[in-house]
């Protein structure tokens, strides 16, 4: 059933995709999809949705990517340009937000995507996405310079929010530090992610003055390191820098458990900005943080 209110489309419980209910509306700013189960992604070479600023795609078993380079007859189609919220949830096929071909989106191919697309994003909600294992690759971070919120909850198999290509760590030999920019980042969210052992890749460092909240909770017992930071501008050193306004809320027994390698300074840092969580105040459902 298709729905239309203003511009906003909404789009439930489809048994046959042609695509064609949602091509030609190019006015299109807030797309809600819903129990699609044959989809396997949302954009061809025809409907790139421009316009689009508000996507949420819920209970659709079928997909596996947001974007299928693939399906791409020009090189200068760039879908998503406009879009500023993505909130994905229940779909246990998807593996990457981007895909080329098969393995492409994960953290040891590397590529590029279209420039535009995702360049306004500001906020990625992501719940129940089983197949995600590496979130945001490192080729995808060019794309992401508008991001400032990130919510992950309840995705099983995520191993790292952040990763970076095998061949580009090997490329710059194991004591090189990659460096992540995120720029615009202020919230990054964590919760119930039992297979989590990383922020970003161990040989990378973040970038991301703006950074204000990192908020751990449920189960996140095998993250235990938090990635060393250095400024924008400066020569700050990794592991004796963090962003300004910075606060890490977690539980005390997560806390304590963080490993410091060979920083054990680091901690030093870090310790004036952590917070304990307060569970008699937090809200039950994750998505209201």
């Amino acid at each position: 059933m298709l729905a239309t209110r203003d511009k906003t489309v909404t789009i439930g419980g489809v048994q046959n995709w042609e695509g064609e209910s949602i091509m030609h509306p190019i006015e299109i700013q807030q797309l809600n999809i819903s129990s699609c189960n044959y989809l396997r992604n949302l954009v061809d070479d025809n409907s790139s949705f421009k316009k689009v600023i508000g996507l949420r795609v819920w209970v659709c078993e079928g997909i596996e990517c947001v974007v299928s380079l693939s399906s791409f007859a020009s090189s200068s189609t760039h879908p998503f340009q406009s879009l500023e919220v993505l909130d994905l949830g229940d779909l246990p096929k998807l593996s990457a937000l981007i895909m080329k071909d098969a393995g492409i989106g994960l953290a040891t191919t590397s590529t590029s995507a279209p420039s535009a697309t995702f360049s306004h994003l500001k906020e990625i909600r992501i719940y129940k996405c089983s197949g995600v294992k590496t979130l945001l690759p490192h080729w995808l971070l060019p794309n992401l310079q508008s991001l400032e919120e990130i919510h992950v909850g309840a995705c099983s198999q995520l191993v790292e929010i952040l990763g970076a290509a095998t061949s580009k760590v090997e490329e710059k030999g194991s004591d090189a530090l990659i460096k992540f920019h995120l720029s615009k980042l202020r919230v990054l969210r964590l919760n119930k992610l039992p297979n989590l052992k990383s922020i970003c890749s161990k040989s990378g460092v973040m970038v991301c003055d703006s950074l204000q909240v990192i908020k751990v909770f449920g189960d996140c017992d095998k993250l235990k390191r938090i990635p060393p930071f250095v400024p924008l501008v400066g020569n700050g050193q990794p592991f004796a820098y963090a962003p300004p306004s910075l606060t890490i809320t977690s539980d005390t027994e997560w806390w304590e458990s963080l490993e410091w390698d060979d920083h054990p300074n680091f901690k030093n840092v870090l310790q004036p900005l952590w917070k304990l969580l307060s569970y008699p105040t937090y809200p039950r459902c994750w998505r209201l943080l």
